[in-house]
């Protein structure tokens, strides 16, 4: 007897979830496309000649992100790490050894950057004892030189040119390309589809251990599934399935920890303030776990932990459709 595969209810179901998420993925995929595209291009850059820099001991560094806060190194200050900031300012009077990455927080620099400067809708001014070693990206703001700063790179304004803004990114760490696509998934993920983040996120918080452990084992049997539904060639299309499924829940269990993360820190840091949203938490949230995510060394860590949380939560939420356990709190939709 000869089995229909295309009436089967859990054929049919497969293709309804796969046909819904197929638009979301497409764009997740893009992103990572671009990003391995990048990597050739971005280590070439890394051994390129720098001209010389002065290399005193470090000060300080700072392991954080600042929001809405003045943040300033003062002369004779070396800070060896990066410095990202979400509103407020900057200014530079010392030496900071990184990159600094300013969203909507104006940049002063009167000392010295060993490292590229990124700012999305911020003012760079360079006075006159300012030197940076490295590129000036600007998406959305305006850069203002002294007569005596020095800059050994160049001034790129990613909102000129769509050429620009595909192929260019904030260094060997983090990729805008991929910041940019994260932004964009999240977004559409939780203006179209909230209760299904939110439900994940639900998930994902009240059964952490259990949503872990689901997600690595998909991970480590799913290749082994692929393999023989390949193998057997009439099951082709439903491997496809499962492939895209698996990619699509992973995308829509990052974004969901991605809110839970923003929710945490607007929680801790400015719980009365007034863009204190849930598409704001969002956006800030995938912002810090983008940037978390592409710390050297440990970055592959903290992406693949929030991955497999993710997709364990989506796949106990049944593509957030329903809850897995009963919450102990009202849910944050």
């Amino acid at each position: 007897m000869k089995h229909n595969v295309v009436g089967n209810p859990v054929f049919a179901r497969l293709v309804s979830i796969a046909r819904h998420y197929l638009l979301l993925l497409l764009l997740f995929a893009g992103g990572l496309i671009a990003w391995h595209s990048e990597s050739d291009r971005a280590l070439a850059a890394e051994h390129q000649p720098q001209p010389s820099t002065p290399s005193p001991s470090c000060t300080g560094a700072y392991h954080k992100a600042f929001f809405g806060s003045i943040v300033v190194v003062n002369s004779g200050e070396v800070i060896c790490s990066n410095i990202t900031a979400f509103g407020g300012k900057i200014i530079i009077q010392g030496l900071v050894r990184g990159d600094v990455v300013a969203f909507g927080s104006d940049l002063i620099i009167n000392g010295y950057v060993d490292g590229q400067v990124t700012t999305y809708g911020s003012n760079v001014t360079m006075q006159s004892d300012a030197r940076v070693n490295g590129d000036i990206r600007l998406c959305g703001g305006h850069w203002f030189s002294g007569p005596q700063s020095q800059l050994h790179g160049s001034v790129l304004e990613c909102t000129k040119s769509v050429g620009l803004l595909v192929i260019s990114d904030l260094g060997p760490d983090i990729r805008f390309w991929s910041l940019l696509t994260w932004l964009v998934l999240s977004v559409l993920l939780t203006v179209l589809l909230p209760e299904h983040v939110m439900l994940v996120r639900t998930t994902a918080t009240t059964k952490t251990r259990r949503s872990l452990v689901l997600g690595l084992l998909s991970v480590l049997l799913a290749p082994a599934v692929l393999a023989v539904l390949i193998a057997l060639i009439v099951s082709i299309p439903l491997a496809i399935i499962i492939f895209v499924g698996l990619l699509t829940a992973w995308a829509l269990g990052t974004v969901a920890i991605g809110w839970h993360i923003g929710a945490m820190l607007f929680h801790k840091f400015a719980p009365q303030h007034r863009y204190n949203t849930r598409l704001v938490q969002v956006v800030v949230g995938i912002t810090v776990l983008t940037l978390a995510g592409s710390i050297p060394y440990i970055g592959w860590l903290v992406s693949l932990f929030s991955g497999l949380l993710g997709l364990g939560a989506v796949l106990l939420s049944r593509f957030g459709t329903r809850l897995y356990s009963q919450p102990k709190h009202p849910l944050p939709l």
